[in-house]
């Protein structure tokens, strides 16, 4: 994992994703996802709580903008399941808007 979270190449030639999660990253998560998921969600993350860092956590808590299911725009706080954003098609890896990456532990 980089500082920045971008991408650099591997002594294989293959590239470094970066880390799991980083801000501006789309995530769509079925209900099985995220903790207590009722339905399936795309959020954008605005923060990284707590849990990225910390190898016995098995979520991560992400505050984030809800784009889809009727509550576009609207903020919520959730704990995504780890094993979910190793999954293809789960993180939509876009950047954040501004560039900065803000994260607590």
């Amino acid at each position: 994992m980089t500082g920045t979270g971008d991408a650099f190449p591997l002594g294989d030639g293959r590239a470094d994703p970066g880390p799991l999660l980083r801000v501006g990253d789309v995530l769509h998560l079925g209900e099985a996802d995220w903790v207590y998921g009722d339905r399936d969600l795309i959020v954008r993350v605005s923060e990284i709580r707590v849990g990225l860092d910390k190898p016995d956590y098995l979520v991560v808590a992400i505050f984030g903008t809800v784009i889809e299911f009727g509550r576009d725009g609207r903020m919520m706080m959730l704990s995504v399941y780890k094993t979910a954003l190793t999954r293809p098609g789960v993180r939509e890896r876009t950047g954040a808007a501004n560039g900065t990456e803000r994260r607590w532990t």
